[in-house]
Formats: C-alpha cells, structure tokens, sequence
C-alpha cells in the first residue's frame, strides 16, 4: 500500500552552489601517508635496518598524491550496478523531488516470555516500547503519534539518486563499480602496487528498500512475522509521510544557517575542541554513555534549489533514548556515506548546540553507529583486506595451533615481566622465560614443538629487549622517537607500566581490545619542554613491520588511544608507541583527525556488516583473489557460507576451488546450515541484550537477575592470594554498603541467588567506570560475595600506594558475563559439519541425512572379553546389560534412554570399562562440568584413571588431581606419555578445543546428559569419535534457550531427540529405576512414560520417611506428613493465597509461608535437612522462601533441580487467580518440567497449589485427579492455617 502522498510543490534547480573542496579525509589519507612514512621513520630509527625493502616507502609525487581523492576510482557504467540498490535513471531523478520518509521506529511485533506470564504473549520491539514508555513524560507530540501506532512493521527508506557532478568530494556509484570489479595487483608481499593504497575503500551507500528490511528495527525475528506485520500495516496507512519539496528546502535552508553558525561558535571556542576534532570533556566521574535512536533520515544532494553549497549531507532526526529529547544531527563530507538508517542506535561525539543541532564533518565530532556492537581494534585494523574475513572471525571461534603464534605470544609475556620488573638482569629474564614456558606447555604439545627449539628462540633476543628497557627507562639519546611527518622528535622514558595485557570496553566508541602495556610516560620535545602522558605500547614479534602490516598496526594503537580516554577518563590520550622486535624499531603514533575519522568510519561498517550478519545471514561480497583465499583460515566456512546462500563459482572468483569445497552441499544441507545458524543468532541477541547493560545499566526495565549492585569492597579484610593451577588468584570480599556499616541488620537484603560459584563476571563501579576487572565467583552467600581475580584489583589510572583507600570508596557492580564466544563455536561446529573430509561426510549422513545408524550383525561372539565381562558383573540389571551391548554392537551411534533413578551413571561406568577391555579409547562429554565430573567420580570408584581437562577452579576438587595443572607435570615428554596412555578423558562440550586435544582422535564418544544440549553443541565432540553414544532422558528439561523464536523454531530440540524421533530403534531405555518408591514413581508412570518404569526392588517400591514419634501442633500437617502417603497435593483454594506481581516477577506468599512450615516440621521429625529440597517453577518464589527459611535446606527452581533428588521435596507451584485468566504459564504449561518435578523425591512428595487455578492445565489437572484417585489430596482451609491473615503485611515488608 502506497503511503499517502502531500502536496509537492514545484522546485527549481539551481547550478549556481558549488560544494566546497573538503580537506584529504578518512582511510584513504591515512594509509597513504602511513605508508609514505615507512622509509623515513624506518632510516630514522631502526639501528639495524629491515633487511627486506619495502616498495611502499618510496616517497610519492606530488601528482600521484593528488589522485588520492579522485582519480583512483575511475567511473564505471553506473547501469550494471545491481547490489540491491534501486536504479534510478538520471532523467528521472532530475525531475522527482527528494524524498523523506517518515519513521514509526520499532513497530515490529515479536513473541517473549516472562517470569509469571502466559505461554506467549506478544509485544512490540523494545523499539517502540522505549518510545512508549518516554511518551507521556518527555516525547513531543509528534514522536507520541509515532509510539503510539505499535502495529507498524517498520519503515522503508527510499535510496535518493540524483545526478551528481564530479567532484573530489563526491562519489558515484559508477566508481563504486569500478571499486568493486578492480582486482588488486599482487605485485609486492603485501599485495599491493607501489603507488596503490593497501586497504582503499568504497563510500557505505545509504541501504535501499531491499537491504533495510531486516535491519530497519535492528531485531531479531521480522522475517517470521512478516505475514503478521503486513496485516497490521494495512492499518496504519497514514503512518508513514512522505514529506513534500517544501519541507525539504525548510530543512535545507535550517541546514546551512546551522553550519554558518557552528563555524562561528568553533571560531571563537577553538579551544573546546581536542587535536582529534573531539569536544573536550570534564572527566571527574565518568563519561556519560547517551544513545541515541535514529527516527528519520533525509539526504540532500547536489544540484537542488539551496544557499548551502555543502553537498551532500544528511539530516539525522534523533531521539535521545535517556532524556527522551529529540536531536538533529547533520552528516558533512565523508559521514555522508556512514551507514545509518531508521530504527538503528547511534552515539554522538560532540556537543549539541541550544537548538538541539550537532554537525559532524571532517573536522570535529563523531559518529558511532551500533555502539552496542564492541569490536575489538585488532579486528577493525585487519578488516581493511577482506571485510567478510572480519565478519566470520567475529562469529566463528576457530582453534588454530602454530609454533609462530606461540612464539609471539610467549615473546609478549616475557616482554610484559621485564616492563613490569623495570631494567630487569639478562639472567631474570631468562629464568622467567623457563617459567613461562613451563606454564605453556600445553600448547606446545599442540604445536608439536621442541621444548628447547622455543627456549632458545625467546631466550636469543632477550638482549634486544634489555637494549629496549635501557633506552626507555633510563634517559637516553636512543629513546627519541619520530611520530610522524606532522610532528618533530621527541625523548621518551617510561615512568611506569600501569598494566599489561589489560581489557578495555569503550561502548562509547563501540570498541573493545587487549592492549599489551600502557604506560605513563614523560615526553621532552626538542625545545626541553616535558610533560607526562599515558599511551599504549604495542608489542610486535611478526615480519611485517612495513607497508600494510605497519599501516594495520598503527591504526590499531589509534583505536586503543580512544579505548584508553574512556577507561582512564583522559582527553590528552592521543599518542601510541610500536616496538617492533624483529627489527629493534620503536614507532611513534600521533593521531591525526583525518586517521580517525576513516578508521572510526570503518569500524561503523563494520558494525553493520555483523549486525546485517546476525539478523539477515547476509554476509559481504567474498574477495574473489585466490592468491589471498587460498591462505584464508576461513577458506572452507566463507564457500559453504556463499554457497548456501546462493552463491556460485562465478560469483566467489574462485572457479575450481571453490567448487572443490562446496559440490558436495545439496540444497537439503544448504537449508540445514541456514536453519541453525539463524537460530544460533537468535539465541545469541538475546544473550546480547543482557550482556549490555553491564555498560548501559540504566536500559533495565527493573531489577536484573544477572547482576548485584550496591556492593562495597569489604574493607576489614584485605585481598588473599591463592594459587590455582599455574597462577595466582586474588580473592576479594564484597558485601551490600549497609552491611558495612552495620554487620548485625537482621532486615538486610539477600543477594541474588541467579549466582552460583564459577559464574564468569565483570566488575564495574556504579560511578560508570565499565569492566574494571573480569573474575570467578568464588563464593557466595547471604553476607557476601567473594571474586576470583587473576591480578589484583586496581581502579585505571590510580596510584598503586593510594590503591586500598580509592577502591573502598567505589560502590560496586557485579554482572554475569555470558560467553558471547560459546556462539562462535556453535557456529564454527555447525559449519565444519558441511566440510569436505571423512568425518565430518559421515556425521553429516547421520545427522543431516537421518542415515540409520548400523549394528553388527549376526549377534556378539562369546569369546569378546568386554561381553564376558558385563554377563559376569553381577551389579548391572538386565536393561543395564542390554544398553552396554547395544553400546558395544554400534558401530555409528547409540542412544541410551536414562529415565529418572535408573542407574545411567552406574551403567556408563560399566560399558567405559567395557570399552577399555576392548582397548578402546573413549572420551566422556557433557554440558556442565557437574555433570561430567559426577562420571569421573563413579569412574574413579572403580580404580579407572582418567585425564580432566578444564579450568581447576570449576572441576569438583576430588577430580583436580586428574587435571595437567594438578599433576604438575614437569616437562613436555610427560605429557606426551600421559595423553598417549590414559585412554579415557573428560571433558565439556564447549572445552573441545582445548589445545590437549588437537589431532586427538577416540574411538568412542559418550555424551551423558544429551537430551539437554543443544544440537550445535553436541556437534564439537562429535567430531573427535569414530562413533557416538547420547545418553539422556528427553522427556525431562529440554536444551535451554532463552530466545522464544528461538525455541519455536526447533534450537530445543537436542540432538538426542532427533535422532531419537528418526530411528527409534536406536534406542536402549533403562527402565529399572532405584529413586522413587512406588506411590511416586506412579505419577510420572501414568503421565509421562507410558507405564514403562518399574521399581528395581522391594525395599525401594516400599521406602517411606522414618518419623520420629512427635507429632505437630497443626494439624493439616500431620495430615500431609503422614508417611503412608508418599505423594501429597495440597489444596489452597479455600485460603487467602492468592498469587502476587511486582514487575514481571510473580510470587505467592501464602505458599511459602505453608513450605517453611512443612520445611521446618519436617526437620523437628528428625529428618535430616540435607534430605529436604524445595523447588519451585519462579526465581522470585525461591527467594521468598529462602527469607523464610531458618535451616540450610536446598532451594531451587526446577531446572536447578534437574539431576539432583532428595528423600522429602515440597513444591510450590505459586499460581493462583481469582478470575478465569489461564494458568498455563510458559513453566507450568511445560510438561517436561513438570517431569522434573514429579521424579526428584525418593520417599515424600509434597505439592502446594490451587486446585481451581492448576486445574486450568490439563496434565497438572490429570496430576490432581491421580493425587485425588491415590486419596492424596488435601483440602485445607482458613481454620486450619489462622495464621495467614498475617501475611500481607510480611509479603510488603519481605518484597522479593
């Protein structure tokens, strides 16, 4: 449906307005000049001159220079272009006024879940939920119309084409076709020609309809609902407004007044601007983090009736996401090319004048588009090559082993120790590099190196580095340094090395990185002037120390001077130092605005290629140079990914290679590949959002579950040191700020229990200084917090004698830091799945294909001693044997069915056994390190030694003596020899890639716990075994998957239950289960498992509590208590116990209050409280109870419950409503979890609920009705519990 259409009046085109020559900007300029500054800097100061000469240094002349902005791009037919962008024809656009569409931002509809909710309830995108939420409060009333039409699916921006003049300003999408057809010369090491600059670049074109349709609200899910959306928009009709020629021309003429009166206020405010063109900043607190959401762009170009000769530009309307204000913001020069439409989230650099107005342009501010997306500076330096190498490095985690790598990453540490030691002694140096290797030997069994090969290449260039430290920090005449053409020589001596190795987030700037040192230095200039700095040192060990190489590493320490301003909160970071070790040459970097704004634009790019990545599976263009290809580490997964979606040989550039890789792909496989890793993204952007409010806080609707706030280091007792593995950790104590002042206040609030010891988390201050240290839950409590650390702690930038006061004084902010890299090797699993090689073909049959699985024939043969062995063991029932020949005979894959309490533990141990008799070797897998240690104990009760391969801190400490880093083994050989004769080793899922395990090849693969891992996942292990086991009970908890559309579209589906639903033959069930007595185990019999489990013996059939002879006051609870009714429902209709809401989280007091009662009578009985569990289905409800309760009894949400049980569970479903509202919720409606519940209780099973409200969910409502039938329930009523009208006033005071 066309949007309605204004009145437009005529215009006049006017050729009168020149532009303006704008001045050499962007990544053009600054690999040119950095590669014209090679020969001179290198003569200047390298004492040993790089043997290999380097074409690029050559001086340019003054006409090649001249080309830089013109006439390297020579224009191409523009007709043939065909990138997605819509073709106008000049005639055409001469006569059509420009065009501006207005934006209702974020109308997508999508599906969520919360807490205490319905299965599924619809909302709209966060988009226009942040909109709605300012709207009465700060939107004007236009922005109010636009929150308030939640159907509109999103806007389409129309590309404007109009005829432009040639211009050194002025780009053509004729030169963008010749860009994109030129092949690069390959005719030096760098691939470059000598006057060619090695990363040139084609302006971003502003997306057209086609290329915004995935990205316009920037979230996840649009495809699936596009029939929905368009529905919705056909109501809506007058959303969206194209604006008429007048409007235009208004914002044009407001356009120009507004940069005649920023060059006045930059005339006379020179000094409010920084070298960089930044405005400078106050830097007492930290910088303030606003975003800004894009409601509306318009271009104008060249040619148009206008008094403003700057063309083209772009007018960006803003709304302020914070303060909810509406900006204007103006895109001169090279930032007309930025990539930035409708929907997306920006964040300004620079000032807004008192209209609102801020004008970026090539000589002030910035524009930082997704700023959300941190991407490393290494990534945006490299990405200059091959911009689809950068995206799949960003979403693929590939384990990659070279002895060349480890050398430098050793050099780097060694290094590191003599910066920190300061002038250390040749012999310290060398010892340390004994040590480091010692520590490192790991990787060097996966490198295959020499032990003494490595020591002798660190330990021969230890003198170069002692050179390097006496001429740095001591004064002397070799510490002068050139930074460059624009800026004379200077004396530099390192005062001290602040940090190595040290993490910055800038989301200020969408960045991220490692920098190896940062310094405070004291910098003298030739006329004896000296002041100090802080500046990163880059450590580099490769050969490439000119021409692109040089050029990548000099726009990296660009990029970290912008990391280091915001973590040390400077605005005079804006020099970087190089220390090259190959050739002992020490380079000075001084930002130049003109290098930051091309690399700042690249890395927005950038962004946007990722995010295009992640939403549309829309990757860029592949580089179509074999010579450059063929070297690619992404050479296999960049042609499986161009031909699933579409792609051919023609279009890769590659010809025959490319067909070697991907002809064996059919169109099934294509769709496998594309399903999943749309699904991997999906889950991924949700983990996504959680994982930025760590730097954006103040986007939390309300209390996050992943974090705890309002924490003060605990200054009563200092740091402690513990060694863990092959370092040391420092362990710091955090406690609430009230619990400082007054350890006794009995009100004090719970920390959240979401946090369980081994969380990786990020700390923060609430000042808003971000990612201040990275740590390990070491333990927690009520009380406090305690964080593993492996440096001490210690605020940017602060004196180390001053270290203890300034950290006392922040207040703190621990937040979950969710893996983000554990998608990269989902991804990476799920792509070498389609690669051309023998395992990964006959995985893909029996995965992909649904090939059914093969069994030898003709039955097992007596004489195999593994068979002898499992007839003879007399503690494996007869489905325990059954299931070990089944594992015996496969010779693809085997699925063991473990329902609950049969014994899948004590089975696995048995066939492993079996399997050593064979001579097998066999590596033992699971999601969680719990799971996986829980086999290695039952493997170590039976005297079988094994190999644990994992971080010490989270392996169960009885395992930690299996682990390399608990052996101390001393030297390479012996882990040679202990890898070559420990047949068994265990280890998870996603520490596949562990270097241990490089080229290490089994037998058999036993993955326990299957039926909760996601299919992606269970792929890595996979793909080390010969053949497979999956061992799992997929009728208990499915994979979890926080993404709704996610889910939806099958990521919960396990591995196991495909293969399981495709060739159930496969299947061997353990039906004989030693948990639950008889009245228990009948409830999850007659609804779940069909009458398939049975009791393994009498004793367990008939189990009860044991009571002691004291009976309670109340007498409902010696009607539920009684030990003659295993399974208890406890009706709480005739009681005030109504459900309550704060937020999204829902709780019910009345329940917990009746679970502490039965909790604490329970224990008055004599049963021990390690025997009593509650679960509950909400986080809330578990934290309530937990206030209630005075005993240590475990408390937990049923998926917290699975895999544990206990000899008495009470449960409390919470769910209660007057009305006739359904209680499906999306966890009670889920009949996998209800599973869990039913089989955690061995002798007692105790549920509280409604009856009325329950009922509404018809397998709870058949729970009730078995309960009933088994004269198990349990009315009870306001005469049997008084003491509940007490209960509002304590659920207001005890708000969870």
């Amino acid at each position: 449906m066309a949007p309605r259409k204004r009145t437009a009046a005529s215009r006049k085109t006017s050729q009168s307005n020149q532009p303006s020559e704008p001045a050499k900007f962007g990544i053009q300029h600054f690999f040119e000049r950095h590669l014209s500054q090679a020969s001179a800097s290198a003569s200047t100061q390298n004492p040993k001159p790089d043997p290999i000469s380097d074409p690029q240094s050559s001086p340019k002349s003054k006409s090649e220079s001249d080309l830089s902005t013109t006439d390297q791009v020579p224009p191409p037919d523009e007709s043939k272009v065909d990138d997605g962008f819509s073709e106008i024809s000049p005639e055409a656009s001469k006569r059509a006024p420009p065009k501006r569409f207005k934006f209702s931002p974020g109308m997508i509809i999508k599906q969520s879940q919360d807490d205490g909710g319905d299965v599924v309830t619809w909302k709209v995108s966060p988009v226009n939920e942040r909109l709605r939420s300012l709207a009465s409060k700060h939107l004007p009333r236009t922005t109010r119309v636009f929150a308030e039409a939640t159907e509109m699916s999103g806007s389409i921006l129309q590309s404007c084409s109009e005829t432009i003049s040639e211009s050194p300003s002025t780009f053509t999408m004729s030169k963008l076709k010749s860009w994109l057809s030129s092949k690069p010369d390959l005719e030096n090491n760098d691939g470059l020609k000598e006057s060619q600059s090695p990363f040139r670049t084609p302006p971003s074109l502003p997306y057209s309809s086609i290329a915004l349709k995935a990205d316009v609200n920037g979230g996840a899910g649009l495809v699936e609902h596009q029939k929905d959306l368009m529905t919705l928009l056909d109501q809506v009709k007058d959303a969206i407004v194209e604006e008429s020629g007048e409007e235009m021309e208004e914002s044009d003429t407001m356009a120009c007044s507004l940069n005649h009166t920023f060059v006045q206020e930059n005339t006379k405010n020179e000094s409010t601007l920084s070298m960089n063109g930044l405005p400078k900043q106050k830097f007492s607190n930290a910088l303030p983090n606003e975003t800004y959401l894009v409601l509306e762009v318009s271009e104008k170009h060249k040619g148009e009736e206008s008094s403003c000769g700057r063309h083209p530009f772009k007018i960006l309307r803003l709304l302020n996401e914070q303060s909810g204000t509406e900006r204007a913001l103006y895109l001169y020069d090279e930032w007309f090319h930025s990539p930035v439409a409708p929907g997306n989230t920006v964040n300004v650099i620079g000032e807004f004048n008192d209209k609102g107005k801020c004008i970026v342009d090539c000589t002030k501010n910035l524009l930082i588009v997704h700023p959300d997306v941190l991407i490393s500076g290494t990534r945006v330096a490299s990405s200059f090559t091959c911009s689809r190498r950068a995206v799949l490095d960003e979403r693929l985690k590939v384990s990659e082993s070279s002895i060349s790598a480890l050398i430098g990453t050793l050099l780097h540490q060694v290094f590191q120790e003599g910066l920190i030691t300061r002038l250390p002694s040749k012999h310290y140096l060398e010892e340390h590099a004994k040590q480091i290797l010692q520590k490192n030997l790991e990787s060097l069994y996966a490198c295959g190196a020499n032990e003494k090969d490595i020591l002798s290449s660190l330990i021969e260039v230890i003198p170069q580095m002692l050179a390097w430290f006496t001429s740095f920090m001591e004064e002397s005449e070799n510490s002068s340094i050139d930074f460059g053409q624009f800026e004379e020589p200077k004396v530099v001596s390192v005062n001290e090395t602040i940090d190595i190795e040290e993490m910055a987030w800038a989301p200020r700037y969408g960045l991220k990185g490692m920098i190896d040192a940062s310094l405070n230095v004291r910098i003298q200039s030739s006329n004896g002037v000296t002041h100090e700095r802080v500046l990163p040192l880059e450590f580099k060990t490769g050969k490439g120390t000119t021409g692109r190489a040089a050029a990548e590493h000099a726009a990296q320490v660009i990029l970290y001077t912008l990391l280091m301003s915001e973590r040390y909160l400077k605005n005079n970071i804006d020099m970087g130092l190089i220390y090259y070790l190959r050739t002992n040459q020490t380079v000075g970097i001084k930002v130049q605005r003109s290098d930051l704004v091309g690399l700042v634009m690249r890395r927005n790019e950038l962004a946007s290629e990722i995010l295009k990545a992640s939403t549309a599976q829309s990757f860029p263009p592949m580089l179509q140079s074999a010579t450059i290809c063929t070297g690619c580490r992404h050479l296999n997964a960049c042609g499986i990914y161009h031909k699933a979606n579409g792609g051919n040989s023609a279009s890769s550039g590659l010809g025959g290679i490319f067909d070697n890789l991907v002809n064996h792909l059919t169109p099934a496989h294509c769709n496998f590949l594309k399903l999943w890793d749309r699904l991997i993204d999906l889950e991924a952007q949700t983990i996504q959002v959680t994982k930025k409010e760590i730097w954006r806080p103040s986007s939390r609707q309300e209390k996050s579950a992943g974090s705890i706030s309002s924490l003060v280091l605990d200054t009563r007792n200092d740091f402690s040191v513990e060694s863990s593995g092959k370092c040391d950790r420092y362990i710091y104590q955090f406690v609430r700020q009230k619990l400082e002042l007054d350890s006794d206040d009995s009100s004090m609030d719970i920390l959240e229990f979401s946090f369980k010891r081994g969380d990786c988390v990020v700390l923060s201050t609430e000042s808003g200084r971000i990612a201040v240290a990275t740590g390990v839950i070491k333990d927690i409590s009520r009380l406090h917090v305690s964080v593993s650390l492996s440096r001490r702690l210690r605020l940017p930038g602060s004196e180390l004698s001053q270290e203890r006061e300034l950290l006392g004084q922040e207040m703190w902010r621990i937040d979950k830091d969710e893996f983000t890299s554990s998608y990269g090797i989902m991804r990476f699993n799920l792509v070498q799945l389609f690669f051309q090689n023998s395992r990964s073909l006959h995985l893909r049959k029996l995965i992909v294909d649904l090939q059914a699985p093969r069994f030898e024939s003709g039955g097992l043969l007596s004489q195999d001693p593994a068979i002898s062995y499992v007839r003879s063991e007399m503690s494996l029932n007869d489905d325990q044997r059954r299931s070990i020949h089944r594992i015996l005979a496969a010779r693809d894959y085997a699925l063991i069915l473990g329902m609950p309490g049969t014994g899948k533990t004590h089975t696995m141990a048995h066939a492993v056994k079996a399997l050593l008799i064979r001579g097998a070797s066999v590596l033992l897998t699971s999601f969680t390190n719990s799971a996986v240690d829980n086999l290695l104990l039952k493997l170590k009760s039976e005297n079988i030694d094994f190999i644990r391969i994992g971080r010490i801190e989270a392996v169960h400490h009885e395992i930690r003596e299996h682990c390399f880093s608990g052996t101390n083994a001393q030297s390479l050989n012996e882990i040679k020899q202990r890898m070559e004769s420990v047949q068994v080793v265990g280890v998870t899922c996603l520490a596949i890639n562990h270097p241990l395990l490089t080229n290490k090849k089994f037998d058999v693969c036993i993955m326990d716990e299957a039926g909760q891992i996601t299919l992606p996942v269970s792929l890595g292990p996979l793909m080390f075994a010969s053949k497979f086991v999956l061992v799992g009970d997929h009728y208990q908890l499915p994979p979890l998957v926080q993404s709704t559309e996610a889910r939806e579209n099958g990521m919960g589906i396990s591995l196991f239950w495909r293969l399981s639903e495709a060739h159930p033959n496969a299947i061997s069930a353990l039906q004989c289960q030693y948990r639950m007595c008889t009245g228990i185990m009948e409830l999850s019999n007659s609804l779940i498992y069909g009458n398939r489990l049975r009791c393994g013996s009498t004793q367990v059939a008939l189990a009860k509590l044991d009571f002691c002879t004291k009976r309670s006051k109340h007498p409902w609870l010696n009607q539920i208590l009684d030990p003659d009714k295993p399974a208890i429902f406890v009706n709480t209709d005739k009681l005030p116990a109504l459900e309550e809401r704060e937020n999204k989280a829902v709780n019910n007091p009345a329940e917990a209050h009746m679970v502490s009662q039965a909790v604490a009578d329970l224990i008055n009985r004599g049963i021990n409280e390690e025997e009593v569990g509650v679960i509950t289905p909400y986080n809330s409800q578990a934290t309530l109870i937990k206030q209630l309760l005075i005993s240590s009894v475990e408390v937990h949400t049923i998926d917290r419950y699975q895999g544990r049980d206990k000899d008495c569970v009470v449960v409390s479903f919470v769910r209660s409503t007057s009305g006739d509202s359904r209680a499906n919720s999306s966890l009670l409606g889920d009949w996998h979890r209800i599973n869990v519940v039913l089989t955690r209780a061995k002798k007692k099973l105790i549920m509280i609920g409604s009856q009325k409200t329950l009922s509404r969910v018809p397998l709870l409502k058949l729970l009730i009705e078995k309960i009933d039938a088994l004269g198990g329930v349990v009315h009870v009523t306001k005469k049997d519990i008084q003491y509940l009208k007490m209960l509002k006033k304590c659920s207001q005071t005890d708000a969870c």
